[in-house]
């Protein structure tokens, strides 16, 4: 069903859906729905999309699916995490602990699979400044893209 939903979004966003599309995508893929960014990046770089404005429509997208993540932290129960997003408690526990162990910067790498998605609940959890939050997380998402089209360039 992910796969189907991922190719859907890739036929929407080739097709008619455009940079609005890239957008959701990118936003829907932060959020605990396990989607691949980049993957659909690399698709729609490969067919023909322009490569800066996509960087920065995903980059803002996932942004955006962060943003939603820290505030469900910010202003949820644990247990509202665990019943609808289906967030195990190890696995928040785990972000949290990288949290503190790195501080902010761990930010910049919440793109990761696996932690990625919780470490972006708990700054809200914790109260973190939010416009810190957004600049780490930005950074974060723009390195990542960036590195990707690279790694991209590198292997077409």
């Amino acid at each position: 069903m992910i796969e189907a939903l991922q190719n859907w979004f890739l036929v929407f966003i080739v097709g008619p859906g455009g940079y609005v599309g890239l957008f959701l995508f990118g936003a829907v893929a932060t959020t605990l729905i396990p989607l691949s960014p980049e993957v659909v990046a690399v698709a729609v770089w490969k067919a023909g999309m322009p490569i800066i404005p996509t960087i920065i429509v995903l980059s803002i997208g996932n942004y955006a699916g962060n943003v939603l993540n820290y505030w469900m932290g910010r202003l949820g129960e644990f247990w509202i995490l665990e019943k609808y997003f289906r967030i195990k408690k190890e696995r928040l526990d785990r972000a949290h602990k990288w949290f503190d162990k790195f501080g902010p910067p761990i930010l910049l790498f919440s793109w990761l699979p696996i932690v990625g998605d919780p470490l972006t609940f708990v700054p809200g959890i914790v109260k973190y400044d939010f416009w810190k939050f957004s600049i780490y997380v930005i950074i974060g998402k723009v390195i990542r893209y960036v590195g990707l089209y690279y790694l991209f360039a590198f292997w077409i």
